[in-house]
């Protein structure tokens, strides 16, 4: 998350860093929920370098587009992850799986 909000506080803007203020505990909760299964720690840490290198440059238009991507590989995890956890609950829900009562 420390990642994150030196992003947030580097843009320079004052709404995104309170923004991310307000969201980094509900944020550290859902990736502490949610990196037993993660599938794409290699690829979210290589797009973290992206956005790093990006803004190390000072390349606002290459970290813009690193960060676009990263936002929108983001949401696609979080929709699956969305989706497996209700898949999950509906095949567990009443108890027993695949049993007639």
């Amino acid at each position: 998350m420390q990642f994150h909000r030196a992003v947030a506080i580097a843009s320079g803007n004052p709404i995104v860093a309170t923004l991310m203020d307000m969201v980094t505990a509900a944020l550290y909760e859902m990736k502490v929920q949610s990196i037993g299964h993660a599938t794409h720690l290699e690829e979210s840490a290589a797009m973290h370098r992206k956005i790093y290198q990006a803004i190390r440059a000072r390349k606002p238009d290459a970290a813009r587009e690193a960060m676009r991507r990263h936002l929108e590989a983001a949401e696609l995890d979080y929709a699956s992850e969305e989706a497996a956890e209700k898949e999950h609950a509906s095949r567990h829900k009443g108890g027993r799986v695949g049993r007639r009562q």
